[in-house]
């Protein structure tokens, strides 16, 4: 994609600045906290991840806001990354003065804050299904509260601007749709016989999935590139049944993003609890189907 350079020092504030206005991209902010902050919960390390994105893939949904959460475990790490719209920081700024640490920190530090408070919860996994469907409150919604030492971490910006990627949608996915279980471990294909010289797979290299899989494609011999083919198809068969409406909304998001031509319909999150669909409504499924046609028939 056509980013603006970044500026030479990588300052945060002067890349908010330079955000490219017609992509879909984002920026990773490093926030630290004082050193001898605690900032783990009781068993796990706690990894907040900032991000700031220039618009919203899934902006077809109506009363999004402009700051989601997502969460993962893995191992003995939880991670929790939070993304923000480049206008929604803007004005935060503005509303601070121009202090942008007090601006990132009304957000980070809620969701350091509840994290802590919360982690048993967001551990035991079923947090992204409940917090989509209204049944658990976000980790967002104290914004307004006092979060201490949280409040005000150091920025820093390791690079500039960037296409928003699988991962980043996969997180956006997550706080509307609930998780979709997309497997993204990197792809090591078997041996194959004969080996071909200048097959990377026959030389044992290993695959970022799925765009370092896909790029290599072409480089790949005939076995392998069938044997890699197998793997995404299964990849995404686990991840569309995983979560249907999710993985729809995934799809639709990446034609937004490389300004291709999109599905026809609209996939809607599930219904916050206590709410019930009209019967013309978009069904909560994903399908594309009217309510009363779909699981309200």
């Amino acid at each position: 994609m056509a980013t603006q350079p970044a500026p030479q020092n990588l300052d945060p504030g002067a890349l908010l600045e330079a955000a490219p206005e017609e992509e879909f991209a984002l920026i990773e902010l490093r926030l630290d906290w004082p050193p001898d902050l605690e900032i783990y919960p009781q068993h796990m390390q706690l990894w907040l991840r900032c991000f700031v994105i220039t618009q919203d893939p899934l902006g077809w949904i109506a009363d999004r806001g402009d700051a989601w959460t997502a969460v993962t475990v893995e191992d003995d790490v939880l991670e929790v990354d939070l993304y923000l719209t480049v206008a929604a920081v803007r004005a935060t700024i503005e509303q601070f003065g121009g202090d942008m640490a007090a601006a990132i920190g009304r957000y980070a530090g809620a969701v350091m804050s509840a994290a802590l408070e919360r982690e048993e919860e967001l551990v035991a996994g079923d947090y992204p299904r409940r917090a989509a469907r209204g049944e658990t409150p976000r980790l967002l919604a104290d914004l307004d509260g006092d979060h201490g030492a949280f409040a005000r971490p150091a920025i820093q910006v390791r690079r500039s601007w960037s296409t928003i990627g699988l991962g980043a949608l996969t997180d956006l996915v997550q706080h509307a749709f609930g998780a979709v279980d997309l497997d993204r471990s990197n792809v090591v294909l078997e041996p194959v016989e004969p080996v071909t010289e200048d097959c990377p797979a026959c030389k044992g290299q290993a695959f970022g999935y799925p765009s370092s899989l896909e790029d290599a494609k072409e480089s790949l011999c005939p076995p392998h590139r069938a044997a890699a083919k197998i793997v995404n198809t299964e990849r995404i068969a686990h991840a569309r049944q995983s979560n249907f409406a999710g993985w729809r909304a995934i799809d639709k998001a990446v034609m937004r993003i490389n300004k291709l031509p999109e599905p026809f319909f609209n996939p809607q999150p599930p219904r916050v609890v206590g709410e019930t669909p009209a019967r013309n409504d978009p069904c909560f499924c994903g399908s594309g189907k009217k309510y009363k046609r779909c699981h309200g028939a």
